[in-house]
């Protein structure tokens, strides 16, 4: 069946373990997975593309023949089951999802673009997504060892998802697929936000990964909001292949981050794994009891200054790579050179501390490729130098904006105020960082800026010791970077 948002919303709280919280969102839990699960998923290698896809941990080969039964398993489950159907767009693809979860559908509806939008990109054909998050494999009579699968097949372009209920597979399945098939397009699909001025024009790509304020920066009430995940640059400019928002909540504030606040707290949000009062039905932001990774589903509707996502954007004029340094190595901003650019996005370099990861209780350096290495299954370098040519072609410029630990690193230093990356931000977008005087990193090599307008300079100090050594060492045994010959 197909439902409206409010359909969804009550069909859920029938049938399902759910609740709506003071504010109206709805409250689900995920269960035993509160995150993506990479260890059980896996691409079937049809020889066809096998050459295309950079197998290894994260793109985990399935021969084509278990895939194909899976899906089909999968996909005859939930034909007997109440069903619940999405039918949208992914860029020049069109998507559909068939769930027994209301909720989950409701994820969906939120998540992806309803109208193909005028990107003018050439139709692809249709991508589909077999979902059953309540049924393990064995159930299923999959005989495998996992107990929950993700299965995706880039040449039939179907996937399924059975035994996990964090929403977050439906998204980022989808988008590892079509980041497949776009570069063959000439199309490159970027893990970033963006915004612009409201006119579409000024537009600035924000590449990050979890924690380093990818959403929260784009989120600007100056300027528009493309969106704030999955981005895509044509030859027209930039847009927006999501419908919505997927948002971490962890220690969220309606003083810090008004614009999320207020859209994950209406009817037809769904808020993942947070903690509530049962009395009251508030949500306490700041309890990680259930998980770290909690997480907030809005249409972009919710937001009040967005671009029009029936418009493309202008072609970037400022790049921007995100990091949370937690070594105290690496400077507030920096200006980087087209080759240091390659180095830095093929790194995809933040950090972990303690208390985010079990286990973790100093400093740990997390590199993905691309800001995004789970869902762009093609090698590094090709989207790398996609990524070059595009923007040597438009002329925009490349920065690392750091939004970890001053003066000394995690446990010794205080975070980068929010206020400070804004204003670095500000200062990028509207070009005055690039009048500051600068002086070179010792290690790295890029300009770091020692002067900008409205932030104190205690928080340009370059920084300098042990810390930069240490990271230093991290960076230089990376792999990837090694296996593409990349220095720094």
């Amino acid at each position: 069946m197909t439902l409206s948002r409010q359909e969804l919303v009550e069909e859920a709280l029938k049938t399902q373990n759910v609740r709506l919280s003071d504010s109206g969102a709805l409250i689900a839990e995920t269960g035993r997975y509160t995150g993506r699960a990479p260890e059980n998923r896996f691409i079937a290698n049809h020889p066809e593309i096998s050459n295309d896809v950079d197998w290894g941990a994260n793109n985990q080969p399935m021969e084509p023949q278990l895939v194909s039964e899976v899906i089909k398993k999968v996909a005859d489950h939930v034909s007997t089951q109440r069903k619940y159907n999405f039918s949208g767009f992914l860029g020049a693809f069109s998507l559909r999802l068939h769930s027994v979860s209301a909720w989950h559908t409701l994820f969906a509806l939120n998540m992806f673009r309803r109208d193909r939008g005028l990107a003018k990109l050439p139709e692809g054909s249709e991508i589909e997504i077999f979902h059953a998050p309540f049924t393990s494999p064995q159930q299923l009579g999959i005989n495998v060892e996992q107990k929950a699968l993700v299965v995706l097949d880039f040449v039939n372009r179907k996937i399924a998802i059975c035994g996990t209920e964090y929403a977050g597979e439906i998204k980022k399945s989808a988008f590892t697929m079509a980041n497949f098939l776009f570069p063959a397009m000439g199309i490159l699909p970027m893990h970033a936000s963006a915004n612009c001025m409201p006119d579409g024009s000024n537009s600035c790509v924000l590449f990050g990964l979890s924690g380093t304020g990818k959403t929260t920066l784009s989120a600007d009430p100056e300027r528009a909001l493309i969106g704030d995940d999955e981005i895509i640059w044509t030859d027209r400019g930039i847009s927006n292949l999501e419908g919505g928002c997927y948002a971490k909540l962890i220690r969220l504030s309606e003083k810090s981050e008004p614009e999320i606040y207020k859209a994950v707290n209406q009817y037809g949000a769904i808020e993942e794994n947070v903690v509530v009062d049962p009395r009251t039905g508030c949500v306490d932001y700041d309890n990680d009891t259930i998980t770290e990774n909690t997480r907030g589903s809005y249409p972009l509707e919710f937001l009040s200054s967005i671009y029009n996502v029936d418009k493309v954007a202008s072609e970037p004029t400022s790049i921007v790579f995100l990091t949370a340094d937690a070594f105290g190595a690496l400077p507030a901003v920096a200006k980087l050179s087209p080759e240091q650019a390659i180095y830095h996005f093929v790194s995809g370099y933040t950090a972990k501390v303690a208390g985010t990861e079990l286990g973790v209780k100093e400093p740990k350096a997390v590199f993905s490729t691309c800001f995004g290495a789970p869902f762009m299954p093609r090698a590094p370098m090709e989207y790398a130098r996609m990524l070059a040519q595009k923007a040597a072609k438009s002329g925009a410029s490349f920065w690392l904006l750091n939004t970890g630990w001053a003066n000394g690193g995690y446990g010794k230093g205080d975070r980068f105020p929010l206020s400070v990356s804004r204003a670095l931000l500000k200062a990028i977008q509207n070009k005055s960082l690039d009048q500051s005087k600068t002086v070179k990193h010792p290690v790295f090599g890029f300009e770091v800026p020692v002067s900008c307008q409205g932030v104190d300079e205690k928080w340009l100090r370059p920084p300098e010791g042990d810390q930069v050594g240490a990271l230093q060492k991290e960076f230089e045994a990376n792999p990837v970077v090694r296996r593409a010959g990349l220095t720094f």
